[in-house]
């Protein structure tokens, strides 16, 4: 066979695998926050101000101060501190997306390094965006990572569901022990979750799958559910907090003392990122994507008065048709300008929108309504649809964030960002995966 016939060969090869790849369980990034900055970003997060307890017999009140919840150095840090505030002996923070974002179905990561001391207890978790099926827990609960600050070598993951209070039950992990101490490094916690099963994941390696094809109701009082699958049937957001004491702890939910307390090696949960993952063909996307728009433009950006007069500084899109358009928190969009062929992305908003977008507290609009910002799409990456997903590697090291700068390696959920910084990658490139390379030598050997 001569040369032309082989080179042929191979790239139809080429063209059938890349199309059958791509066309089976794709998913792109469709949300992170990469905690860059000096501040919680407001349009993704808000913090919990209560003394309540949670509701588990829990010892601290959730402050807003940066004392307690703060973001710096690229990291979110959620610090427990024992001081008597507000007839409480303990403070620490505590921060959700409701409102603001909630997603149904897709791999939710988060690279966290956990506290470490007596009766803390940090979580990472999902509540219902609607209690469709009525009060805690009938509408569901999604538990990624709950450990104690005692056993710092555990993690667990929980489903809760069944019933309102006092009718839910709950199953899980249990305690999965680990041979690493997980407040001593970072590491992924993931949850892959889709429509029949949802599986809990340590550094890409998964050690709890559910089944969510069943019947969830607990047997208790009236049925909430009419169908398989619910609760976990609906979108859900996310929680992340560090607790002091409750019924995690079972009989010794009380049992800290100041002294202890003061004591506490490494009282602060800190999270590197939390990146959101859906099929790029889901309708099952709350909200869609927020990309930035790059600063690459030939055209300079300048504020737009019109946007500003009328939505008060907030986001707002310069429709061609409509004029000014404020962005709407609900929807999570503007709307589309069907009149030309020009979509720009809403800097502060989450959806295309027609026009130029602006954002009043970070990016402007151009002075022409109808010049088009550059926008650069982030690539979609691969997943396979299998129970365990051996080659998904996490990047989980430490670096210094001047060595996070410079490395070329990163895992799938690392994935490439563009020049505008899409969603504020902090160490940047993507792991080069060769057994394409080495499908296509080995048939080009053959043929």
């Amino acid at each position: 066979m001569n040369t032309a016939s082989k080179s042929t060969q191979i790239l139809l090869f080429l063209f059938l695998f890349l199309g059958i790849s791509t066309a089976a369980n794709t998913y792109q990034l469709v949300w992170s926050d990469e905690f860059d900055g000096n501040v919680l970003d407001s349009t993704k997060w808000q913090k919990e101000v209560n003394c309540d307890g949670g509701g588990n017999n829990e010892l601290q009140c959730y402050t807003d101060r940066t004392s307690n919840v703060e973001v710096s150095g690229g990291f979110l840090k959620v610090t427990a501190k024992p001081e008597t505030y507000n007839g409480k002996s303990y403070t620490s923070g505590r921060i959700n997306t409701k409102g603001k974002a909630a997603w149904k179905y897709g791999r939710f990561d988060i690279k966290a390094k956990l506290p470490k001391g007596d009766y803390l207890w940090p979580a990472l978790w999902m509540l219902p965006r609607d209690s469709v099926y009525g009060g805690w827990a009938a509408s569901g609960e999604i538990d990624i990572m709950e450990a104690r600050g005692q056993l710092n070598k555990q993690t667990s993951a929980t489903l809760h569901y069944g019933g309102s209070w006092p009718n839910n039950v709950y199953k899980g992990s249990g305690g999965v022990n680990y041979d690493f101490d997980f407040s001593e490094d970072f590491h992924v916690f993931s949850c892959l979750w889709e429509a029949d099963q949802i599986q809990f994941l340590v550094d890409g390696t998964v050690f709890y799958t559910a089944d969510l094809n069943q019947n969830f109701f607990s047997g208790k009082g009236k049925s909430p559910y009419n169908a398989n699958r619910q609760p976990f049937d609906q979108p859900f957001f996310f929680l992340i907090n560090l607790a002091v004491g409750g019924g995690f702890f079972g009989a010794e939910s009380n049992s800290l003392t100041a002294a202890a307390a003061q004591k506490w090696p490494s009282p602060q949960l800190v999270v590197d990122y939390v990146r959101v993952y859906q099929k790029t063909d889901s309708s099952a996307i709350v909200p869609p994507p927020a990309p930035v728009p790059s600063t690459s433009s030939t055209q300079s950006p300048v504020k737009d008065t019109a946007c500003v007069n009328k939505c008060n500084g907030q986001s707002c899109c310069n429709d061609q048709k409509l004029g000014v358009v404020c962005y709407n928190p609900t929807s999570y969009g503007c709307p589309v300008d069907l009149s030309t062929g020009k979509h720009s992305l809403c800097g502060g908003g989450l959806n295309v929108c027609g026009g130029i977008c602006f954002d009043g507290s970070r990016y402007e609009c151009t002075a022409s309504g109808l010049v088009q910002i550059t926008l650069e799409v982030k690539p979609t990456v691969d997943l396979p649809s299998v129970s365990v997903l051996p080659e998904i590697s996490i990047d989980v090291s430490q670096p210094t964030k001047a060595e996070e700068s410079n490395n070329t390696e990163e895992s799938i959920t690392e994935v490439t960002r563009t020049q505008a910084n899409l969603i504020g990658e902090k160490s940047g490139g993507k792991r080069l995966d060769l057994s394409l390379f080495a499908i296509v030598l080995g048939l080009f050997l053959v043929l």
